[in-house]
């Protein structure tokens, strides 16, 4: 009796659910073929690499979205926008080419209005301009490149040279950059100092490559500071403050190891000088991450940011003023995950393979090297690095 009672409690909820909807019917539409008013008040707004539209949309009641037809190297291409937007961004078209394009608004029986045509130029894609303004430069061994991309376009940067390899002369990929950033940079290096021709282009992510720019090019002479010379040295005012046991006396920064059984350098400060014992004009510097275990890549006491300064003479002490600012540079990870997360790449990167910096073209040559972190990945006031390693022009 007790089921009994429950079904027709049921079915007199559905019936009473049933009859009592009337127009107030929630849900999918009825289909039916009639087709919704067209969009209004189209606007064009040209851009790099393409058109933004802009337009009212019809007032009908079930109407659902906008579509946009257009073409991109001959290939027809389609782009939605919800009945919750009244703009629709048309991407990735390379050299300025006028077209027309077509809108229709659907409703959601998808009846298609009448078309409604409008014409568009996009101008040239980012990476036309990009490959005319770059600028190229001799450098420690091979090239520097700088350019301009204000609109922040995600490109590639392609950069190609001459070898003989095989006995005939041909064109090899040199290297690649991948960048968003509104100023852009890159270095080419390996190279010895003999003449040499370079070719280089800017590709975005649909495609669109810009012409190749061909330079010849005489890269300056660079080589590997001879860590052999180097040694612990302080001036007055700059007492030496690293550990002084084996583990991590600051002799570590230059023994060539950064396997995981080996420390490395640990110093209570952030302010460290030595003596490279050679007089050099410097080009580049790499560190590699203190490495024990995994929790320490991008964390605790490895240098986020930091300054070097140099001098030729050993007739300096703790007065910034008797030194010379060299450079300021920043770590950065790869992965941009948080700090306490890593990835393989930030790894391979920070600590195996070591993080780069260029110094600037127009340093002095110095000898005795003073560095200064200015902040921690970890926030700690100490400083801890596997090890570190110099390039430059090598003077006496």
């Amino acid at each position: 009796m007790k089921i009994m009672f429950k079904r027709i409690q049921l079915y007199s909820i559905i019936s009473f659910v049933l009859l009592g909807c009337g127009e107030d019917y929630i849900g999918q539409y009825p289909l039916d073929e009639v087709a919704p008013g067209k969009v209004t008040n189209v606007s064009v707004e040209n851009k790099a690499g393409g058109s933004v539209i802009t337009y009212s949309i019809p007032s009908d009641a079930d109407f659902s979205y906008v579509k946009v037809v257009y073409t991109i190297k001959g290939e027809k291409k389609e782009q939605k926008a919800s009945a919750f937007k009244q703009k629709v961004a048309l991407e990735g078209f390379g050299k300025s080419e006028s077209q027309q394009i077509t809108l229709f608004a659907y409703d959601k029986s998808e009846n298609a209005s009448d078309p409604v045509f409008v014409d568009i130029q996009p101008l040239d894609a980012p990476v036309y301009s990009m490959v005319e303004s770059v600028v190229v430069k001799d450098d420690f061994g091979g090239i520097r490149l700088d350019w301009q991309n204000q609109d922040k376009s995600a490109i590639v940067l392609t950069v190609l040279t001459t070898t003989d390899q095989f006995g005939v002369e041909e064109w090899i990929e040199a290297d690649r950059f991948y960048s968003s950033s509104t100023v852009g940079g890159a270095n080419i290096r390996g190279y010895n100092d003999e003449e040499r021709f370079f070719g280089l282009y800017f590709r975005d992510r649909w495609d669109n490559s810009s012409d190749t720019l061909y330079v010849k090019a005489h890269p300056l002479y660079e080589e590997q500071l001879d860590k052999s010379k180097f040694r612990r040295w302080n001036p007055s005012g700059i007492p030496y403050n690293a550990y002084t046991d084996a583990a991590w006396r600051i002799e570590n920064l230059w023994n060539g190891l950064i396997s995981g059984t080996n420390y490395g350098f640990a110093s209570f400060t952030h302010d460290n000088t030595f003596d490279t014992g050679q007089l050099a004009r410097l080009s580049r510097i790499k560190i590699n991450n203190r490495y024990e275990n995994d929790a320490l890549i991008y964390n605790f006491a490895h240098p986020k940011k930091f300054q070097i300064w140099g001098s030729a003479h050993p007739n300096v002490n703790a007065d910034f003023s008797n030194w010379i600012l060299l450079g300021e540079f920043e770590s950065t990870k790869p992965s941009g995950l948080p700090l306490g997360q890593y990835s393989d790449d930030d790894k391979n990167y920070a600590w195996a393979k070591g993080e780069e910096w260029n110094f600037p073209l127009d340093i002095p040559a110095v000898r005795y090297i003073r560095w200064f972190v200015l902040d921690s990945w970890g926030g700690s006031e100490y400083t801890q690095v596997g090890e570190l390693t110099l390039w430059g022009k090598v003077e006496k």
